[in-house]
């Protein structure tokens, strides 16, 4: 009867942390969106904080192939960052914001972009992305243990 037990808490256990790994988001890492723009989260501090990249490849829109700043938050599955699009090589005098969540290894969102000079809310664009991890760097040691 112990053994029932034993076996279900184990099982129990190996569930939990399955779930746990597929909504919890590794540092260094780059995910994709379906128009294949890459966002990179370089570091993620105690508090939630992200500090990362974002690199344009979208259809249609400027400001492509640069790799400009991401801040943001994370709490728990819940996600959110934005990019001011500005470098030393292209400004496209706007900023997005991103919100959303992670869920089975994806970062689901929805996005807001303003322009500067923007007077009415009608202006902000409006839309939804996927994320799909494409890599993360693993921190190994020389020293083996």
């Amino acid at each position: 009867m112990k053994y029932k037990y034993l076996i279900a808490l184990c099982i129990s256990v190996f569930f939990s942390l399955s779930a746990r790994a597929d909504n919890s988001i590794a540092v260094p890492s780059s995910w994709v969106n379906t128009e294949g723009s890459t966002l990179t989260i370089s570091a993620i501090d105690s508090d939630g904080q992200i500090t990362g990249s974002y690199v344009n490849k979208a259809a249609g829109w400027n400001c492509q192939n640069i790799a400009y700043p991401v801040t943001g938050w994370i709490y728990g599955t819940a996600i959110t960052f934005d990019t001011k699009w500005e470098s030393t090589t292209e400004s496209c005098n706007s900023i997005t914001s991103w919100v959303g969540f992670l869920y089975q290894g994806q970062i689901n969102t929805f996005w807001n972009l303003t322009q500067n000079g923007s007077s009415s809310t009608s202006q902000i664009l409006q839309g939804k992305d996927t994320f799909k991890q494409t890599s993360t760097v693993l921190k190994k040691s020389l020293i083996s243990k």
